[in-house]
């Protein structure tokens, strides 16, 4: 996905990717400052709820929101997007970075005009960006998922794990998090091997059935990638394991509202798109009013502080979100 393609979108499409220009939406008569966020794609529950969170701060915060993006994850079309909106001189411009190589000569750029260009979601930490608005940390993730299923578990269980490719960087770094979770805090606990299903739910179905078939013990199943989640809690039910097997893992509630339902997944940890969205605008109205960002930061309408770390220019949102029966129906992403 993060490889550059050789070709534009054709015309028509690039052209509706970028018919929300400020210029056309009358960002320069409503005579407000301008913040901008430019997701990977358009058109999908995610990055809609992250569009819907960002519209709710720009009413709250009196800025015009500009959400615009390639309709589909084209990192040439979406750098494409980002140099058409600095040309268009947006005072504040945030990116969730398909690529990260290619960001840092549109940031010099900006900066030549005097704009804010910086991420959110997803980073480019060598781009010289602005700042980095961020939804958790790793090791929040990690922790916290650990933690609530042995709060389910028991403190003496075998785990299994099944994750995606087998050569993605973050999912590994979830999963080494997670062992290193379980090796300082929880030494009755058994990580058994992870399994890898690429991206492929049936895949991850037939691994997860294997590891139960193999580990009668088996109390716990982890699902990393969100393309596993289905296959791990389809896995659980067809087992008959439901509360005897607890499946969790990073998966979107919209991907396992049913099996959170069942109770063949007990909860999931991720995090709330509508609420990096809403902080998104806000550090853009920040950087446009050249306010710096505090260690901790109060922002109307969230409820926790917001974190900022200097020394990686990392906004933080928070804690991850954890999706149970209880919450599950209050987001739709």
């Amino acid at each position: 996905m993060r490889k550059l393609r050789t070709a534009w979108l054709k015309s028509a499409a690039f052209g509706a990717a970028l018919a929300l220009s400020p210029l056309a939406a009358g960002a320069q008569a409503a005579d407000l400052p301008s913040v901008a966020f430019v997701p990977q794609l358009t058109g999908i529950p995610y990055f809609n709820a992250m569009q819907a969170g960002g519209e709710k701060a720009a009413k709250e915060f009196g800025v015009h929101f500009i959400y615009t993006g390639p309709v589909d994850a084209n990192p040439v079309d979406q750098l494409q997007i980002v140099q058409n909106l600095v040309n268009q001189g947006v005072q504040a411009i945030s990116v969730s970075i398909l690529d990260a190589s290619s960001l840092a000569p549109v940031v010099a750029q900006a900066k030549a005009k005097g704009l804010k260009l910086f991420t959110s979601d997803s980073d480019a930490p060598k781009s010289g960006r602005a700042v980095y608005v961020a939804q958790a940390t790793d090791e929040g993730l990690a922790d916290t998922l650990i933690d609530e299923l042995v709060k389910r578990t028991g403190s003496k269980a075998s785990i299994g794990i099944v994750s995606g490719d087998s050569t993605s960087s973050n999912l590994n770094t979830w999963i080494s998090l997670m062992q290193a979770r379980v090796k300082a805090k929880y030494p009755g606990i058994r990580l058994l091997a992870p399994q890898f299903a690429g991206g492929s739910a049936d895949r991850a179905d037939q691994l997860a059935s294997d590891l139960m078939t193999a580990h009668p013990d088996l109390k716990g199943l982890i699902a990393v990638a969100s393309s596993t989640c289905p296959g791990v809690g389809q896995a659980i039910e067809t087992a008959g394991k439901i509360g005897a097997v607890i499946g969790t893992g990073y998966c979107s509630p919209n991907t396992v509202r049913s099996y959170i339902k069942s109770g063949s997944f007990g909860f999931s940890v991720l995090w709330d798109p509508a609420a990096l969205g809403y902080l998104t605008v806000w550090a853009g109205k920040q950087l446009i009013d050249n306010k710096p960002f505090a260690a901790s930061n109060s922002v109307p309408g969230m409820a926790q502080p917001i974190i900022y770390d200097a020394g990686t220019g990392i906004l933080l949102l928070g804690a991850p979100t954890v999706f149970t029966k209880d919450n599950v129906d209050k987001f739709n992403f």
